[in-house]
């Protein structure tokens, strides 16, 4: 699910992230909120300078319905010193992404390292749950920021992006 307020950013993240993802976009946080229960997504991606509220309210606000607590978040914004990405992390954005983004798959590469370390997390917990079970978000790579630009996406597991993964795993098993 992206959230971006700029048509031609939202356009081109939708567009760029089509290909492998699929792609719910939404230029009002307040559409997003509407829709997240029905959209049901894996993974946020929200511009931080929107109205009615930002994307750190918003985040906050999709948190609180219940069964959100853990999706993983991106942070799209044009605020990019250091201090202020620590900010978003420390917000509850597993990643910060700054506008603009000269090479599309700068976005790509954090949105597989979120997605990545979330599955990740899982697995340790699957594997090894701790003594009191802390939320898989806790446990991600809550470093991850890279410069970027405008983009925007969403994965779902039955969606085309799946049966892309789930064919080139069997390519990969069969060689």
């Amino acid at each position: 699910m992206i959230v971006e307020d700029d048509q031609d950013n939202l356009e081109a993240l939708s567009l760029l992230l089509a290909e492998r993802y699929d792609v719910f976009g939404y230029e009002s946080p307040i559409e997003a909120l509407k829709a997240v229960e029905t959209v049901r997504p894996d993974l946020l991606v929200l511009d931080i300078r929107t109205a009615p509220i930002d994307g750190v309210d918003c985040l906050k606000l999709i948190r609180e319905i219940p069964g959100y607590l853990e999706v993983p978040a991106v942070a799209f914004t044009g605020y990019g010193h250091d201090v202020e990405c620590q900010g978003f992390l420390a917000a509850g954005f597993q990643a910060v992404v700054v506008k603009p983004v000269f090479d599309p798959q700068e976005m790509i590469a954090v949105i597989e390292g979120v997605l990545a370390s979330r599955a990740a997390a899982y697995e340790r917990i699957a594997t090894y749950p701790p003594a009191s079970a802390q939320p898989a978000v806790a446990q991600l790579d809550l470093e991850m920021t890279m410069p970027a630009s405008s983009a925007r996406g969403f994965g779902k597991e039955d969606g085309p992006a799946a049966a892309r993964r789930s064919d080139e795993s069997a390519d990969e098993d069969a060689g």
